[in-house]
């Protein structure tokens, strides 16, 4: 059934990816000691398997080294690290996966006027059903909009299909977010992820690390969205 209500103590402010990107570049770059290099390509690292003392960067045909005491990897699941770690002649880093097969449908909606306030909407799968799981969730973001997101586990992933969007969110648990979906105006197209493999990659078992080079973020560890520990 439906969680109870009780006195917040903790909270969370959605936005839209592109919003929260913005704003933590935003906030980067105006630091003064903060200098950016658009346009420009990684092509790997410099150094030794001992130690890293820059990076190889590229801008069209030209390229050039960046020297650097501290090298950190921030580029996201895309990581290129263990390829640049196998041509510094050290060892594949082993990686840890775990795959639940879920799949994620999402779509943008225009908010009905009076809904300033309204809470988001979480309708989660039943862990005691020998079924695929299906899940939807209603957030209110920027702009006067509705980011609404469906779920499922293999078996029952949704698809880009516009037309099928409100069906699936019918079949969850219970049928308020299809209700809901057939009150607003949709705005763009469905986007499809099923990128939602864990994984973590164990360069702290490696035998050897260089000094100066550092893995945050999803370069080091992906999960799947669900867990908020993107």
């Amino acid at each position: 059934g439906w969680q109870h209500r009780f006195p917040e103590r903790q909270f969370f402010l959605s936005a839209t990816r592109d919003l929260l990107d913005w704003v933590v570049r935003d906030l980067v770059t105006r630091r003064a000691d903060v200098r950016t290099l658009p346009g420009r390509s990684v092509l790997g690292l410099r150094g030794t398997a001992a130690r890293v003392n820059g990076v190889a960067i590229q801008e069209g045909r030209r390229e050039e080294v960046l020297e650097a005491d501290l090298v950190v990897d921030a580029s996201g699941r895309g990581s290129s690290m263990p390829r640049w770690l196998d041509r510094l002649g050290l060892p594949a880093v082993r990686t840890e996966v775990v795959d639940s097969g879920l799949g994620y449908a999402s779509r943008f909606f225009r908010a009905p006027p009076g809904t300033e306030d309204f809470p988001a909407v979480n309708v989660q799968a039943d862990p005691r059903r020998p079924v695929p799981g299906l899940n939807g969730t209603i957030l209110p973001v920027e702009d006067g909009r509705w980011l609404v997101t469906l779920s499922g586990t293999r078996g029952a992933r949704p698809t880009g299909d516009p037309a099928a969007f409100e069906a699936f969110a019918r079949r969850l648990r219970h049928p308020v977010i299809g209700d809901l979906l057939s009150r607003v105006t949709p705005l763009g197209d469905v986007t499809v992820s099923q990128s939602t493999v864990n994984q973590r990659r164990r360069y702290e078992r490696m035998p050897a690390w260089p000094e100066g080079l550092v893995v945050l973020g999803d370069a080091l560890t992906t999960y799947n969205p669900v867990h908020g520990h993107g």
